[in-house]
């Protein structure tokens, strides 16, 4: 009998993963405010890949906003941010039960541990891919897939298999031999969404500008050597750019690694930092779980990082000024003095 996965969450992720699940035959549904999930039952989901957006994949699924209506689910897969973690996860635990099953689509490592204090079981989720909202029920994704999945106890090997089997008939998924590395190789790749966000990107395109390229490649080498520092490993996962060429591309002349980063620049999409500060005007944003982590291992194993810390807190004083102001990248530049 198929499972019922409760998608907790409509924003990019949870409208994403409810519209593959659907289209592989599983049985979902999705929680959300009263206003998005009305919306949903009305009209539907809608997705499309980035590079094909006239190619709509739509579908049905029952929303809810109302914990009370919600069949009891036998998988929950969280779709929110860490900052709105703690709460739901409260909220969640006292409606449904501490054994339910649990799957966690966070950036960084915050889910592992709040989630732990409120379940029994719980999966981790590394997204290998961005996805953004044009709407209620409307979002783009950059590629499909693929998900990282692995857990760190209480789960069975028959479950994690469960899941990862029912999550491959809608989006490529494989369990992961090394949950934190593979977490914290995303978390360099994340630590750009701080820069894109602070010269609002998506609206005033610099990627290009050669001090941008050195402002971004060197936040991502100086992830890195934290990284290496803190004994992390390497995760080549669903296309991330290797360990090598970042520190190539931070240390190397721009010119000799233009064109490996212009190639990796067309992956480079609105961020969920830039949707939370600039799109949803909110204060509230991931800075904290993914930069402040990182300059607190740099703290603690001792790795100078200049750039990060320097863009992370010209972040802290812009994402706390209403309404959000960018920076220019020359700007940026002065600050962080190459």
């Amino acid at each position: 009998m198929s499972k019922h996965y409760l998608i907790f969450g409509a924003g990019a992720i949870g409208t994403s993963m409810a519209t593959w699940l659907t289209h592989g035959q599983m049985k979902v549904s999705i929680f959300d405010k009263q206003a998005v999930s009305e919306h949903i039952n009305q009209h539907g989901l809608d997705i499309y890949h980035g590079d094909k957006p006239n190619i709509r994949h739509q579908c049905q699924v029952q929303a809810y906003w109302q914990l009370a209506d919600v069949p009891k689910p036998d998988v929950i897969v969280l779709c929110v941010k860490n900052y709105s973690l703690d709460s739901v996860s409260q909220l969640l635990s006292t409606h449904f039960g501490s054994d339910v099953l649990i799957v966690a689509l966070q950036n960084g490592i915050e889910n592992q541990t709040i989630l732990p204090q409120y379940f029994n079981k719980v999966i981790y989720g590394v997204l290998c891919f961005n996805a953004w909202v044009d709407g209620f029920g409307v979002v783009g994704y950059q590629k499909k897939g693929p998900i990282a999945l692995g857990h760190n106890g209480g789960v069975t090997d028959e479950e994690i298999k469960r899941v990862t089997q029912d999550f491959n008939k809608g989006v490529e998924s494989l369990v992961y031999p090394n949950l934190a590395d593979a977490a914290h190789c995303k978390i360099v790749i994340n630590l750009a969404n701080s820069l894109t966000t602070l010269v609002a990107l998506h609206q005033n395109d610099q990627s290009k500008s050669k001090k941008f390229q050195k402002l971004l490649t060197r936040m991502t080498y100086e992830g890195v050597k934290v990284m290496k520092a803190a004994g992390f490993k390497e995760s080549q996962l669903g296309g991330m750019p290797s360990w090598r060429l970042i520190t190539a591309a931070g240390l190397l002349p721009a010119f000799l690694t233009r064109k490996a980063y212009l190639k990796n620049l067309k992956k480079l999409v609105i961020s969920s930092m830039a949707q939370d500060i600039i799109i949803n005007g909110n204060s509230a944003s991931e800075l904290e779980t993914i930069n402040g982590y990182v300059i607190q291992l740099a703290k603690q194993y001792h790795v100078d990082i200049p750039v990060n810390q320097a863009i992370y807190s010209l972040c802290q004083d812009a994402f706390n000024r209403q309404p959000f102001t960018p920076i220019s990248v020359d700007t940026i530049w002065e600050k962080v003095a190459l």
